[in-house]
């Protein structure tokens, strides 16, 4: 038999109700979270990425974000990402309804672009555009469906 000094010390009702209440509010949060769908409350967001197959017969949809530049006739792909765009893809991604409702939006990608390449020649008009790809067996076929999401010409 262990002494009594080597005994686990019990918990305080005032700990126990902590320690609880705790579990009992991330827990909440969690199951909330998978009502909403909502990745909002991260970590314990819905994950709804990984809640489901993916059909292997269906599409691949990406967004990202292309920009004219003076004295260029076609405009080209910018990053989505904090070192190219200071704004990551999943950010664009999380509030892709309004980008697309309200493109003025971009002008805080153009502007932070800006400061990020100040030495560099500036995009006169952003594209927010969307690839879609279909797929047959897991496998791409085609050429992609490309859609124009949102644009914006750049305010300086």
């Amino acid at each position: 038999m262990p002494s009594p000094s080597a005994l686990p010390e019990r918990l305080s009702r005032r700990s126990l109700t902590w320690r609880l209440s705790c579990v009992l509010a991330c827990v909440t949060v969690l199951i909330a979270a998978q009502f909403v769908d909502t990745d909002d409350y991260f970590p314990l967001g819905s994950l709804s990425q990984y809640g489901a197959p993916k059909d292997l017969n269906g599409s691949v949809r990406s967004v990202y974000l292309e920009a004219r530049f003076a004295g260029e006739n076609a405009p080209r792909g910018l990053g989505l990402s904090h070192r190219s765009t200071g704004v990551a893809r999943g950010e664009i991604e999380g509030q892709l309804g309004r980008f697309v409702d309200d493109p003025s939006l971009l002008q805080a990608i153009a502007d932070a672009y800006a400061e990020l390449r100040p030495d560099r020649p500036q995009p006169q008009v952003l594209y927010l555009r969307r690839s879609v790809q279909q797929l047959r067996d897991g496998r791409v076929i085609g050429a992609p469906h490309i859609l124009t999401l949102a644009e914006w010409t750049v305010q300086r």
